[in-house]
């Protein structure tokens, strides 16, 4: 008899991080349901929800909880911390919880990133017998960490704080799950160096994609082009793109004045669309349709250089589409990456530009590395073959 599973997933992220975890839920889900019949419970604070439809293996559940209001400071402090641990878990999805592990008889509940943390105290006295998976991806405190070396004075102490009460947050998530997921070995290792207990409970399962969405009858076409995909709403995004378009791309046009710069995705920053409407060889595609065309077309796939971009689950889909990637040390952490190899990467806007014009002005370079990519993608992250680990550890 086939195991039951409570599946808890959010929709409270930027556009970015909410493509890779929604990304990352529809495909853990298809691999789990090879072995348990899934309540998928949705947090959905921003009304998205999920592209996955019912089926008799899979009952939908989705709470939207109406807006509640919070003094300024409050907003600051939440905005500051930015942690999915540390977010009140809301009564609405309480009551949920409550109503289906009273109704159901759960081995295993799955929790991933952007669900609050409570959520696994609550589980945990709930059904005390259930087996607990907490998809983690990214070490929260590391982050608060990143961004206190960049400020001064109050702002400082505030990212400070944050970071110490996010280590001691994920230190209580590891003592309470059973399995915690990272995306990566360096992941992996941040966790464990937090709890030696807990150590032998974090395992690794990469970013994933089905290879079958990315196939095509024909090869594809090779222009001058450059592509940029990446979250242009948030104000990283948006400067990296308004650097790339004063700074870069005019480089790149002095030695290839044909190159055209496609700009990708469904919600493009008025400032960065109003620059893009200045320069005629810069086509802006909203069609999300559209978007593996156009980058098996370029030449040149460019992920953000900047933290708060996304990035990685962008590059797997170039690797899938063979076009190679620049991108910037940063982007490409975590990924199995031989620079030169099987990317290229670039640390300034000089960097960037020589990098993309190797690629426009060497025409056999392009290929090897889009090879290289493709290879490095069969091996380390096509979700047939992480899904034998998945269903191991489960």
């Amino acid at each position: 008899m086939r195991e039951r599973m409570l599946y808890l997933s959010a929709r409270n992220r930027g556009p970015e991080e909410e493509f890779e975890e929604e990304t990352r839920t529809e495909g853990m889900i298809g691999i789990l349901l090879e072995k348990f019949d899934i309540d998928l419970l949705e947090y959905c604070s921003y009304g998205r929800k999920t592209r996955l439809r019912p089926d008799p293996a899979l009952k939908i559940h989705a709470v939207t909880p109406a807006p509640r209001p919070h003094t300024i400071l409050r907003n600051s402090l939440n905005k500051l911390r930015g942690s999915s641990y540390h977010t009140d878990t809301h009564k609405a999805l309480q009551n949920e919880i409550r109503h289906l592990c009273k109704n159901n008889d759960y081995s295993h509940v799955y929790i991933t990133r952007g669900v609050p943390g409570s959520c696994v105290e609550l589980i945990s006295s709930l059904l005390p017998e259930a087996f607990i998976i907490t998809d983690a991806l990214y070490l929260e405190s590391r982050h608060s960490e990143g961004k206190a070396a960049g400020k001064r004075g109050l702002s400082k102490r505030y990212h400070m704080l944050n970071a110490a009460l996010s280590r001691r947050d994920e230190r209580r998530l590891m003592n309470k799950t059973g399995l915690l997921l990272t995306v990566s070995e360096w992941e992996a290792l941040s966790f464990k160096a937090l709890s030696f207990a807990d150590a032998g409970k974090v395992h690794v399962v990469p970013q994933f994609i089905d290879l079958d969405e990315y196939r095509f009858s024909k090869p594809a076409v090779k222009e001058d082009a450059v592509l940029l995909h990446w979250n242009m709403q948030t104000s990283q995004g948006k400067n990296t793109a308004l650097t790339f378009l004063k700074k870069v791309f005019p480089l790149i046009k002095e030695k290839v004045p044909g190159c055209k710069c496609y700009i990708v995705g469904p919600e493009i920053h008025p400032e960065v669309a109003a620059l893009a409407n200045l320069d005629s060889s810069v086509q802006v595609i909203e069609d999300g349709s559209a978007v593996h065309e156009y980058i098996r077309r370029s030449k040149a796939v460019v992920a953000s250089l900047r933290e708060g971009c996304g990035g990685q689950l962008r590059i797997l889909e170039a690797w899938a589409l063979r076009t190679p990637v620049v991108t910037g040390q940063k982007s490409a952490e975590g990924l199995n990456c031989e620079p030169g190899r099987n990317i290229l990467l670039a640390g300034t806007t000089g960097e960037m530009a020589n990098q993309v014009l190797r690629l426009l002005q060497t025409p056999e370079l392009g290929p090897i590395i889009a090879d290289q990519a493709y290879r490095t993608l069969q091996k380390h992250y096509e979700a047939g073959n992480v899904r034998a680990k998945v269903l191991s550890l489960v």
